[in-house]
């Protein structure tokens, strides 16, 4: 089964040919990864803050390099390590 777009006039020829080549089941799919890539990033923005505020430098470093394979495996996602280095940086008063 593939899915359908219900209106043709607002989408290009291309995403129009691409959505109906598209199986439910690999839109399945690319949504699970989605979500895993998510879960991912939040686990390490959590282990990023734990190492940050005990001052464990040798955690940090691991989660950043993580956080940076993660970046580039991911383009289209937002930036993990944008993230990290918002939690370095002081607040503006």
């Amino acid at each position: 089964m593939s899915l359908s777009n219900a209106d043709l006039a607002t989408v290009s020829d291309l995403a129009a040919r691409r959505r109906a080549t598209t199986t439910v089941a690999q839109a399945e799919a690319l949504t699970a990864r989605v979500v895993d890539t998510d879960r991912l990033a939040v686990s390490l923005l959590d282990e990023f803050r734990a190492a940050w505020s005990t001052g464990d430098h040798d955690q940090m470093t691991a989660v950043i390099l993580a956080a940076i394979d993660l970046d580039q495996a991911t383009p289209d996602s937002p930036r993990l390590m944008d993230e990290i280095r918002g939690i370095q940086m002081p607040a503006a008063a």
